[in-house]
């Protein structure tokens, strides 16, 4: 249960006194999402979070305390608020708005991400994109820059705005063999990819992995789940034998990934890789565009150097197939 207290303050930068709620004490059940998004009952809370003038539209944790900036240019910072974000993300986008100017990275960080997450209660999610883009971005600059117990932090949190905002190519990237990373953080980055390799962007909760480090023993686990990236390749790969059995199994396993939804089943590819019965390809013997552009997609792509047409004309065609 949550405490909310209305309390009159005056305003540091104009002098205005206003009534300002706050939060005196709250309850706090159940697991937060992947990005730190607590559980409903503190989360329906984040109003309070932050007081703003009614006067001048000073935004802050307490209204009293006075601003790195003057009154003219607290006015031009805030003038490049979004006048279509969702009302209950506006104060957490002012504060982010500032915090940069000041180069408080940490705060602005925080304010964008707490501003996604108004964005996600309002159902907007093109601007709850906006601000976890932006929160990414200066996520990754911390990563360079605090002690390993943030930086494992910020790695869960980049990876789930990574997938959050589609970077699929960026998040396959992550090394999930970095030796600074603890259990937690390796089991929530495999746990991640996978959930970007089928293509499932929304909210998740740390509820539905195990992220305990230690057994029933009290023993410390060790994380040895497979990096969903690495054995997307190796299927790849596995795909292209010329060996049916080797071939049939791998397919398989990439049918139900499925990472495109608009592309035809692997298999079809198989009938593509058939047709010339493990001849080398070569001018004289080229894929035929036509047929393959019907079963391959990007991943498959990158995979295959050896077209002998050219790369930009595949990929129209892929292109072309998936529209239609």
């Amino acid at each position: 249960m949550s405490t909310i207290k209305e309390i009159s303050i005056r305003c540091a930068v104009c002098g205005i006194e206003s009534k300002q709620a706050i939060l005196t004490s709250y309850s706090l059940f159940g697991e937060p999402d992947l990005d730190f998004r607590p559980a409903p009952m503190l989360r329906s809370t984040m109003k309070y979070w932050l007081m703003e003038c009614p006067n001048c539209g000073y935004v802050a944790k307490n209204l009293r305390r006075w601003p790195w900036a003057a009154k003219k240019t607290l006015r031009q910072i805030y003038s490049g608020l979004d006048a279509n974000l969702p009302f209950s993300a506006h104060a957490f986008y002012k504060r982010a708005l500032y915090c940069e100017h000041v180069r408080h990275t940490t705060g602005a960080l925080r304010a964008y991400l707490y501003a996604a997450w108004a964005c996600d209660d309002a159902e907007d999610d093109i601007h709850a994109m906006a601000m976890r883009l932006k929160c990414l971005e200066l996520a990754q600059k911390k990563l360079h820059c605090c002690r390993r117990s943030k930086w494992r932090k910020h790695m869960q949190l980049i990876a789930d705005l990574l997938r959050r905002t589609q970077n699929i190519a960026a998040l396959r990237a992550m090394d999930t063999n970095d030796r600074r990373l603890d259990y937690t953080t390796r089991e929530l980055l495999i746990y991640q990819k996978a959930l970007a390799e089928k293509h499932d962007f929304s909210a998740h909760n740390r509820a539905e992995i195990d992220l305990e480090p230690f057994d029933n023993f009290y023993e410390r686990k060790s994380s040895d789940g497979l990096d969903p990236s690495y054995e997307l390749e190796a299927d790849l790969a596995q795909a292209l034998s010329m060996h049916p059995a080797d071939r049939t199994e791998a397919l398989e396993r990439l049918d139900f990934l499925r990472p495109h939804e608009l592309n035809l089943p692997y298999h079809a590819y198989d009938a593509v890789l058939r047709q010339h019965r493990g001849l080398p390809v070569s001018t004289d013997n080229p894929y035929d565009v036509e047929d393959i552009a019907k079963v391959v997609n990007s991943e498959f792509l990158d995979m295959m150097e050896t077209f002998a047409v050219p790369h930009s004309m595949v990929r129209e065609r892929v292109t072309l197939q998936n529209k239609t």
